[in-house]
């Protein structure tokens, strides 16, 4: 039966997944912190005082966590908005010389940029369940890995990236709520930086309006500021020109002031104001997903949950094409033990055919599947794949790749061990080695 999944505060749950992303790294031991827990302690408290024991223990992984604001989309706001605004000051309409183009070529495109963004907002799509895609998780490993310090050290450096697409998996409203709380926030600030930058150049200078073109005539650029700018003028009163005045300003500038003003409501009315409340429904879907299910039934969580309550993890071993020795089998239930974090109890069964297209039925009682096997096998896609895939209806598999049963060079070892992690890693299985014995 499935567990039910925890219902967590967000930076309660995501403390939780750093720690499953570093252990599924094989980066972290865990400490024992059973004597710190009640013997009516929950789920939930049990895991996150063992994340947070953890995090405290382990150095390199506490500074990784403290970047977790970062990774979950909560911080970029606050520190983005400061440098959008004094970005959008220097993007002024104004130009050298006391002139001020009535185009604001400039302020025109930012116009434009944000009904692109408000027509892909509104444009109808199918909806997507599953977050993230293929080419979102490439690209959310991609931000991961770059985002983490360097002080964080070498051996998590694939952390970072885990965690993230983790994160997606279990908080997509949350984490897309976040950042698009944050790009609409910036982009609000970066058209009132344009605002406050155009009215800041014309405290000093006594700037007049005009137009040029290479291409638009009199009567197209009387047309375009007519049909972007008499919003703004019913709303300040201020008159637009009829193309004769527009003409005329080619050649006589006329004080810009008016203009100005036409453009600050502009974009108070199609750039600020819109942005504001889609950061504003933004923030209100955040504030809706602010707890996320973290699922208790995943492999390093059950295991977690068996050492804290002092029980046995139940697993089946299933050896694959060869016959394991009782030397084999005492190293690999230690080598479970310490790869579990608690005690276990290993059911040997059957050998299988290293070719076999199905695998003997698992009991439901099992609570992982162990396929043992030996590098000697050449790792086959085409009959591996299909047949760690049936065998995971079963049961969360682990493959134990037990080294000592190929009998080779130390080089042609070597080779067959790394082309069978490829294809574990290939196909994001779980592995453990076990080590030629001394």
């Amino acid at each position: 039966m499935a567990a039910e999944p925890l219902r967590l505060p967000a930076a309660t749950a995501a403390e939780l997944l750093l720690v499953r992303e570093a252990i599924a790294a094989d980066t972290l031991a865990l400490p024992d912190v059973r004597h710190r827990l009640s013997d009516n302690a929950d789920d939930s408290e049990r895991l996150v005082t063992q994340a947070r024991a953890a995090l405290a223990q382990d150095t390199a992984l506490a500074r990784l966590a403290r970047q977790l604001p970062w990774l979950t989309g909560q911080r970029p706001g606050a520190w983005l908005l400061l440098p959008a605004l004094l970005a959008g000051a220097l993007f002024s309409g104004l130009t050298a010389g006391g002139r001020f183009n009535i185009l604001a070529p400039p302020l025109l495109g930012l116009l434009i940029w944000q009904f692109v963004v408000y027509v892909f907002l509104l444009w109808p799509r199918k909806a997507s369940g599953a977050l993230p895609t293929a080419h979102g998780a490439r690209a959310l490993l991609w931000l991961g890995r770059r985002w983490v310090r360097p002080g964080a050290g070498a051996r998590l450096a694939t952390v970072p990236g885990r965690f993230i697409v983790a994160f997606a998996e279990r908080a997509p409203t949350l984490l897309l709520g976040r950042l698009a709380a944050t790009l609409h926030a910036a982009a609000a600030a970066f058209a009132l930086g344009a605002i406050l930058g155009i009215y800041w150049d014309g405290l000093g200078v006594a700037y007049h309006a005009y137009w040029e073109s290479t291409f638009l005539g009199a009567g197209t650029v009387s047309a375009v500021i007519g049909f972007v700018l008499t919003p703004a003028s019913l709303v300040t009163g201020i008159p637009l020109p009829d193309a004769e005045a527009v003409a005329a300003m080619a050649a006589e500038p006329v004080p810009a002031a008016p203009w100005i003003h036409l453009w600050a409501v502009t974009l108070l009315g199609l750039a600020i104001l819109p942005r504001l409340l889609l950061t504003a429904i933004a923030l209100y879907r955040v504030r809706r997903a602010a707890t996320v299910a973290v699922d208790t039934g995943h492999p390093i969580f059950r295991s977690m949950l068996a050492s804290l309550r002092g029980t046995t993890l139940t697993v089946k071993v299933q050896p694959l094409g060869y016959r394991p020795d009782a030397a084999t089998l005492e190293r690999l239930r230690s080598a479970l033990d310490g790869h579990f974090h608690g005690p276990v109890q290993a059911d040997v069964g059957d050998p299988a055919a290293a070719d076999a297209e199905a695998l003997p039925a698992c009991a439901p009682g099992y609570e992982r599947l162990i396929l043992l096997l030996s590098p000697a096998q050449t790792p086959e896609p085409e009959i591996h794949e299909p047949l760690f895939a049936a065998a995971a209806e079963q049961a969360p598999i682990c493959v134990v790749l037990d080294a000592n049963a190929y009998s080779a060079t130390v080089e042609r070892r070597a080779s067959r061990m790394d082309a069978w992690r490829r294809l574990l890693e290939a196909s994001d299985i779980e592995y453990l080695e076990l080590e030629v014995a001394a």
